[in-house]
Formats: C-alpha cells, sequence, structure tokens
C-alpha cells in the first residue's frame, strides 16, 4: 500500500501492517491520524477527525485526482492512499457489471428532486476509470460504440454538472473521441438520438476548454456562451473541483431538515459559503456576483 500527500514522496507501507488501529498517517507528518477500522475484500473502513468513513476501490474520497498511474485512491484532507493489488482481481466481466450499476445510481440520483447530481461525482469517477483505465477500448466485453455511449449519457442525461467538474467532463469527452475513433463496423449501433454526435461533442469541449482557462476572463465566458448571470471565478478551479463534492454533502446534511420552498437558495448560499471558507474558499454567491437580480 502507498500512502502520500501532495507535498511528500510516496511511502510503501506492508498491506499486512494494515490492520485494525493502524494510523494511515503514521509515515507522514501530519497530527491529524486516520485509524484504520478494517481493511477486508478492498474496501477500506478508518476513522478520521472522529468520523468513520468507508470506501471500496475505485472510489474517491473527498476529492479528484486526474492523471493518476494508479486511479485506485482514497484522499483524506489530502492525503492519499492507494491500494495497487485491488486492479488486478477485477476481472472484466465484472467491471462492466459495475459500469451498469454505476450508471443507473448515476439516474437515480439525477431523477430525484432538486436534481442532486453532486452526488453522482464519486461515482462518475470510478466509471470512467473502469472505462479508461481498465477495460480494453474495443473488448470482447465492451465494444468503442458502448463505450461512448457511457460517455454520452453524462451529458445527454445532465448525471454531471460541468460547471462543478469541467476537468472530469472533459476526461469523459476525450474517452469519446478516443472510442470514436476506435469504432468498427462491427460494433453496437444505438439510436442517434442516445449519443451527442461529433457537433455537439465538440460545442462543450470548446465551452470547457474556455471555462477552465485562467487567461479566459469570467465576462468573456459568459458572454460567449450566452449565460445569464455572473458567477465567482473561483468555481472555475482545480481547487473548487476537489472540494465541491465533499462540501456539497455537508450543505445537504446541514440542511436536511430545512424546507426547500421560496427563499431556501439564500440559506443554502449562506451555509455553502461557510462549508467552502472550511476549505479555504472565499466563494460570492449569485446574489452578490449579481446585484440587482431577484432570487427565490
Amino acid at each position: 500500500m502507498g500512502i502520500a500527500n501532495s507535498g511528500t514522496y510516496e511511502r510503501q507501507v506492508p498491506m499486512e501492517k494494515v490492520a485494525p488501529g493502524y494510523n494511515l498517517f503514521e509515515v507522514l507528518s501530519t497530527d491529524k491520524p486516520a485509524e484504520v477500522i478494517s481493511f477486508e475484500n478492498g474496501k477500506l473502513a478508518f476513522r478520521f477527525l472522529c468520523e468513520e468513513e468507508s470506501v471500496m476501490a475505485g472510489h474517491t474520497w473527498h476529492s479528484p485526482m486526474f492523471h493518476v498511474d494508479n486511479p485506485y485512491i482514497y484522499e483524506a484532507e489530502g492525503y492519499l492512499v492507494t491500494v495497487k493489488e485491488v486492479r488486478e482481481q477485477l476481472p472484466e466481466e465484472k467491471a462492466v457489471k459495475r459500469i451498469i450499476s454505476l450508471l443507473k445510481k448515476m439516474r437515480k440520483n439525477a431523477a430525484e428532486e432538486w436534481h442532486p447530481v453532486w452526488k453522482n461525482i464519486p461515482l462518475a469517477r470510478e466509471m470512467y476509470d473502469l472505462l479508461h483505465n481498465f477495460l480494453p477500448i474495443n473488448g470482447p466485453y465492451m465494444d468503442a460504440s458502448e463505450i461512448m455511449f457511457c460517455c454520452d449519457a453524462i451529458f445527454l442525461e445532465d448525471l454531471l454538472s460541468s460547471r462543478d467538474v469541467p476537468r472530469l467532463c472533459l476526461e469523459f469527452l476525450q474517452l469519446r473521441k478516443l472510442a470514436l475513433e476506435a469504432q468498427t463496423t462491427d460494433d453496437a449501433k444505438f439510436n442517434k438520438d442516445a449519443v451527442l454526435g461529433v457537433p455537439e461533442a465538440d460545442r462543450i469541449q470548446n465551452e470547457l476548454d474556455f471555462y477552465i482557462d485562467p487567461e479566459v476572463s469570467m465576462e468573456w465566458w459568459v458572454d460567449y456562451v450566452g449565460a445569464h448571470l455572473k458567477f465567482d471565478p473561483v468555481e472555475r478551479t482545480p481547487r473548487w473541483e476537489e472540494v465541491i463534492y465533499e462540501v456539497e454533502k455537508e450543505c445537504d446534511k446541514r440542511l436536511k431538515k430545512e424546507p426547500r420552498c421560496m427563499g431556501f437558495c439564500f440559506g443554502y448560499w449562506s451555509v455553502k459559503r461557510a462549508v467552502l471558507a472550511k476549505y479555504g474558499i472565499d466563494w460570492k454567491s449569485p446574489s452578490i456576483m449579481n446585484p440587482g437580480v431577484m432570487f427565490d
């Protein structure tokens, strides 16, 4: 097992050492211990900051990591715990079944009242990992057209907020291009309404490329896409994308008993601003960014 944070090289820890009571962070310079509760069948349970956490292989906890060789990553307040042995234990057929299960879960979340697609962020990351890093682009269990179909579902069914996780969405679009290039005449075919199409995929990619480009101003981007409201430019940063899942998760927990009626947005923005501040992000709500606009 490897353990690291953004400021250290990875440290190797023998797998047998990761037993109940073991501090995952004892090899790092931190006074915040992460005590192992159990580690069985690829499931790691541990206690961090007085809360019990449980993560499975392929899941990312707390924040995303991009372009890593080993995507089986667990992150706690910036600390990584990687389990390298898990990948070899996952056969392709099981991976496909997992992808289907993830799509079903994401669709269910998107269909909930208020469309809490933030819940789909870790699910989408796991699905991307399986599609891109585990399954061949044209294999016996999933062909290129089917991989393209999974990528397109993210956008056609609004399973993610591209404004919250633009880099993750760009990863899916890049994978879509690879699958499109790898298509053969024998691949499964889908109704044209079930796929994005090249022009639409390119349009989304252009918008997201400009969105994350630090040289492009928020005002220019709003005008470019024809948006009506300005937003805090901090929403475009990698840091925002890293923490937004945990932020929304905590907001949802704090506001669980609040009636979601007229005026709810102001309470939500207030809580969101406070939670983001815990992560070192000073965020301005839509009402602050758009004085004179009426919100309800």
